[in-house]
């Protein structure tokens, strides 16, 4: 039976690589239902029928289904945070505008044969709070552009003054927003990647 409420029972944590096991399959049960139909049908008990569990063991991890969207939404915001900040540390030793499209492209190319399910978890999780939930990645972005560095010609990268780089990052979030909810198909991918490439060139050169 359901739990009435998040108060009525405990949920385990797994803590056994058994349990994180379960834990793994009805996540990705429930990322191969978005996959095939988006959220229509995306139900407990269809996900618990597709990890091959009972609805009693994934009750067991998670209130219901908001639970599980909230769990993978973080494994998805988490995915992206490391592979922009991989894309920075990368993109560092080469000249600005080049630094700048590799950090585009980290965040704006599709994820494998997995789009439709990035966008639904990127959407979902910014739809329940976009500025606490993208805050880590801004912080960790702003205090790279104000941090000096090398530039990969020996000499030393000028950092950038916080507010301009507080209205880049900002900004450049609003965009990934924007993109997500909507899903543009009218602006080629590489059209939207070259102009948002050139804007904020032209923005960290001129600052």
């Amino acid at each position: 039976m359901k739990p009435t409420s998040k108060q009525s029972v405990k949920r385990r944590t797994p803590q056994q690589a058994r349990a994180q096991n379960k834990v793994d399959l009805i996540l990705e049960a429930a990322t191969r239902l978005i996959q095939r139909g988006g959220m229509d049908g995306l139900t407990t008990n269809a996900i618990a029928e597709a990890a091959g569990v009972s609805i009693g063991t994934l009750y067991q991890y998670f209130d219901n289904r908001d639970a599980v969207l909230e769990a993978l939404s973080g494994r998805e915001l988490e995915g992206l945070s490391n592979r922009v900040m991989q894309a920075m540390t990368t993109a560092r030793a080469g000249a600005t505008g080049e630094r700048i499209r590799i950090i585009v492209h980290s965040i704006l190319t599709s994820y494998g044969g997995r789009r439709r399910v990035h966008r639904v978890l990127l959407e979902h999780a910014l739809s329940r709070g976009p500025a606490t939930r993208l805050n880590p990645l801004l912080k960790s972005l702003t205090d790279m552009l104000t941090t000096a560095g090398p530039d990969g010609s020996g000499g030393v990268r000028r950092p950038m003054r916080p507010a301009d780089a507080f209205v880049l990052v900002y900004a450049f979030a609003g965009v990934m927003r924007a993109v997500v909810a909507t899903e543009n198909k009218q602006v080629p991918h590489h059209e939207l990647e070259q102009s948002l490439t050139r804007l904020i060139a032209g923005f960290v050169e001129g600052s």
